[in-house]
């Protein structure tokens, strides 16, 4: 197994992040529709239910801007979430 270590460099991982977010952009255009809203407010409740501290306390009052869906949890989010405890 080989290991290729890559410097982190902040300014290319920001450009990275911002043409990640315009590419999803044109799959959810601004403004959002209410169904397409609703479901990323429910997947951000799943997530600060999980723990993910990536998620902040105001996402309910986050603007369509900036509600992004991201594509590492569109798989694992796009169920009906039930929970037992």
């Amino acid at each position: 197994m080989k290991l290729t270590v890559r410097e982190y460099d902040p300014v290319e991982a920001k450009k990275e992040r911002d043409l990640e977010i315009k590419k999803r952009r044109k799959q959810y255009p601004i403004p959002l529709d209410e169904k397409t809203r609703k479901e990323i407010l429910r997947r951000c409740q799943i997530l600060r239910i999980l723990g993910d501290d990536g998620i902040g306390s105001y996402y309910e009052q986050s603007s369509d801007q900036e509600l992004v869906l991201d594509k590492e949890h569109d798989r694992l989010l796009k169920d009906e979430f039930i929970m037992v405890i």
